[in-house]
C-alpha cells in the first residue's frame, strides 16, 4: 500500500502561518494608532499650554507697562510739585534777603549831624553867694541792641513758621507766627506774620481768628504787599458767612484803595455776586 505525500498538512501549516502573520501586523498597526493618537493628544495639550503660556505673559507685561506708565507719571507730577514749591520757596528767599540787605544798609548808615554854635552870652556879676552843686550821679550805660542780630533770629522765625505752614503742619506754623510776634511786635515781617497766621487759622477751619488776623493787616500794615490779599479774605470769609453787607464793604474797600492790583478785579466779580445774591444784614 503506498502512502499519499504530506502536501495537504504542509499547506495548513502555510495557511496558519498567514493568518498568524497578518493578525500580528493588523495589532501592530492598531498599536502604532493607538499611540499616535495619545502622543496627538499630549501634542496638543503641550501647544494649548504653550498658548496659554505665552498669552499670560503677554499680560504680565502689558500690566507692568502700565505700572511703570503710571508710575512715571506720578514721578512727573511730583517733580513738578517739588519744583514749584522750590520755585515758592526761593522767592521768598530772594525776598527775605532783599529787605534783610536794606536793613543792614539802613543800620550802617549814620548821619552825624553838627550841632549848630550857640553864643556864650557874658557872665553876669553875681551879687548872691553861689551854692555848691551836688555831686553829679554816674550815667548809667544803656545796652546796646545789636539791629543786625535781631533782624537775623526775626527772619529765621518767620521762615521756619512760614516752611511749616507749606508743609502742612499747621499747629507748629500757628504756634510759629505768635511767638514771632510776641518776640518782635514791630519786626519786619510782623504783616507777614499776620497774614499767614490768618491762612493757618483759615487751615484749621479758625474762621474767627483768621478774621481777626486779617483785619489786624487791614487796620494796621495799610501798605504792607498784604494789604490787598488780607481785605479779598475778609470779604471770602464774611460772604462765606452770609455777612453780605460787611464782605461788600471789604470788597469795595479793596477795590478803592488797590484799584490797579489783579485782586481788585476779583472784588469787582465777588461784590457784584453778593449784591445780587443777599441784601441781609450781617449776622452777629
Amino acid at each position: 500500500m503506498m502512502r499519499r505525500p504530506l502536501v495537504q498538512p504542509v499547506a495548513v501549516i502555510f495557511l496558519c502561518a498567514l493568518t498568524l502573520n497578518a493578525c500580528a501586523s493588523n495589532e501592530k498597526k492598531i498599536s502604532l494608532e493607538q499611540v499616535w493618537a495619545q502622543d496627538k493628544q499630549q501634542l496638543n495639550s503641550s501647544i494649548e499650554q504653550v498658548k496659554n503660556d505665552q498669552l499670560q505673559a503677554e499680560q504680565s507685561r502689558q500690566q507692568q507697562a502700565d505700572a511703570l506708565a503710571d508710575t512715571q507719571k506720578k514721578i512727573a507730577k511730583l517733580e513738578q510739585s517739588n519744583q514749584s514749591l522750590q520755585a515758592q520757596l526761593k522767592a521768598v528767599s530772594n525776598r527775605m534777603e532783599r529787605l534783610h540787605s536794606k536793613k543792614k544798609a539802613k543800620a550802617r548808615k549814620t548821619v552825624v549831624s553838627t550841632p549848630t554854635p550857640i553864643a556864650k552870652a557874658e557872665p553876669k556879676q553875681r551879687t548872691t553867694p553861689v551854692k555848691a552843686l551836688p555831686p553829679a550821679l554816674p550815667a548809667v550805660a544803656v545796652p546796646k541792641v545789636n539791629t543786625v542780630a535781631q533782624a537775623e533770629a526775626e527772619k529765621n522765625a518767620y521762615t521756619s513758621a512760614y516752611l511749616a505752614l507749606k508743609s502742612g503742619r499747621y499747629d507748629e506754623a500757628a504756634i510759629g507766627f505768635n511767638k514771632q510776634l510776641d518776640l518782635y511786635p514791630d519786626g519786619e515781617y510782623a504783616d507777614q506774620a499776620w497774614y499767614w497766621l490768618g491762612e493757618t487759622r483759615l487751615a484749621q477751619n479758625g474762621n474767627d481768628k483768621a478774621l481777626n488776623a486779617f483785619k489786624y493787616v487791614a487796620d494796621h500794615y495799610p501798605n504792607s504787599v498784604k494789604h490787598a490779599a488780607a481785605l479779598l479774605k475778609l470779604g471770602q470769609i464774611s460772604e462765606a458767612q452770609n455777612h453780605y453787607n460787611q464782605s461788600a464793604l471789604f470788597y469795595k474797600r479793596l477795590i478803592h484803595d488797590h484799584a490797579d492790583s489783579p485782586l481788585a478785579e476779583q472784588a469787582r466779580e465777588a461784590l457784584g455776586r453778593t449784591q445780587n445774591g443777599s441784601n441781609s444784614t450781617p449776622k452777629n
